[in-house]
């Protein structure tokens, strides 16, 4: 399969950067995607005290430098095609999936799930507010998830693009 997002003059993005980014997005989707339906549901049905332990041990486990690495590196990636693009009919759709990550991912990232990570990592005992910090989370994560997906969805039709 070769990239279709030639214009005359020549590609405007390559089609290793095409591939970096569908799979960064792609990975990030299926991860988010796992949180809201596997994990968070599982920490729900535990005991509060569990439930903390158990968070705590995932926000340990995830703060890796491969995950960081996909994250942020498909922050990187998005922006990258943006650049490449931006001088091609391709602009309009690697801006749309950019946006669609940096803002729906990343910026919940920090706007929501930063703070509750926080809280719950700081915590000794389980606060009262638990349930209500977990749905905080949820909600937020299922935004993350959504987004990278359709992120991921518009890359994919962009760069399939054959105008």
């Amino acid at each position: 399969m070769h990239s279709v997002n030639l214009p005359r003059e020549g590609r405007r993005v390559p089609l290793a950067l095409e591939l970096a980014t569908a799979v960064g997005l792609a990975l990030m989707a299926g991860f988010l995607f796992n949180m809201s339906v596997v994990t968070a549901p599982a920490l729900n049905a535990l005991s509060p005290e569990s439930a903390l332990a158990a968070w705590k041990g995932i926000n340990s486990t995830v703060r890796n430098p491969l995950f960081a690495g996909t994250a942020f590196g498909t922050a990187a990636l998005v922006v990258a095609c943006t650049a490449f693009a931006w001088r091609s009919r391709l602009r309009f759709w690697c801006l749309s999936f950019a946006l669609l990550y940096l803002i729906g991912v990343i910026g919940t990232t920090f706007a929501v799930e930063n703070s509750v990570n926080t809280a719950i990592i700081m915590a000794t005992q389980p606060p009262p507010e638990l349930p209500h910090m977990l749905a905080t989370w949820l909600a937020g994560n299922h935004i993350r998830a959504l987004s990278a997906l359709a992120a991921f969805l518009v890359a994919w039709l962009g760069f399939r693009k054959t105008d």
